[in-house]
């Protein structure tokens, strides 16, 4: 009996993943997400701490966090 393998889009991304989805660098995701959300200049997008040193993105939230921050902008986008 064949086994079949059931392919399924990625769902959520590491660090490294998802700064290169957002176009930015890894080093500067991680300090967004230092800044927490009460810093001035705003919190990276939202992220799930799996265990103490593995954290995902949702690709969904990264998404959404991007129109949030494109309408700030004044919906500029590149």
């Amino acid at each position: 009996m064949a086994t079949q393998t059931l392919t399924q889009p990625r769902r959520a991304l590491r660090t490294t993943d998802a700064a290169r989805y957002l176009g930015i660098s890894a080093s500067l995701l991680r300090k967004m997400r230092a800044r927490g959300p009460d810093d001035p200049l705003g919190a990276g997008p939202p992220h799930i701490r799996l265990s103490p040193s593995l954290i995902v993105y949702d690709i969904e939230s990264l998404d959404s966090w991007l129109d949030a921050h494109a309408q700030r902008a004044g919906g500029s986008s590149c």
